[in-house]
């Protein structure tokens, strides 16, 4: 549902993608959906799904719908370069971006930011450190170099 939306236009809020986030949460008000393989996606609780809450971009519709989206929230994109990237003892990857451009990505540690890598997949992270050119985030690998676009900032991971 959330691919056909964005290729006819219509903004709607989303990250991952993959149905982990629920930025992409709406409430669906008339018609039916399903979720490939019968499951529902981590994203969304059974309690959620009896309230007609649908993970749009998991969703698969099964007639025509009605649903009721929230507004996409206002960000601002700024290109950024993978400065570092150094191994957590908890599997993760600490990474150091460095802001390009002259615009400083006003983030805070304790916010959120959406990574987006050059073939458009998203990750919202959290930020552990920032200042006016640099932006610390603990994360999956990114490659030392790498230019990647950053989105936010955001207050939850929702």
């Amino acid at each position: 549902m959330l691919a056909a939306a964005l290729a006819a236009g219509i903004p709607l809020p989303h990250s991952c993608r993959a149905g982990r986030c629920a930025t992409c949460k709406a409430h669906l008000v008339s018609g039916e959906i399903f979720y490939p393989d019968g499951v529902l996606p981590p994203g969304i609780v059974a309690s959620e799904a009896a309230r007609g809450e649908v993970l749009l971009c998991q969703a698969r519709p099964r007639s025509d719908l009605v649903v009721r989206a929230r507004a996409p929230m206002a960000t601002t994109a700024h290109g950024v370069l993978v400065e570092s990237v150094t191994r957590l003892a908890t599997g993760g990857w600490h990474v150091r971006l460095k802001i390009l451009g002259s615009t400083p990505l006003a983030t805070r540690p304790g916010q959120f930011i959406d990574v987006e890598s050059a073939g458009g997949e998203r990750e919202r992270v959290p930020v552990v450190a920032a200042n006016a050119r640099c932006i610390e985030i603990e994360t999956h690998e990114l490659e030392p170099g790498a230019v990647v676009r950053a989105h936010g900032p955001f207050d939850s991971l929702r």
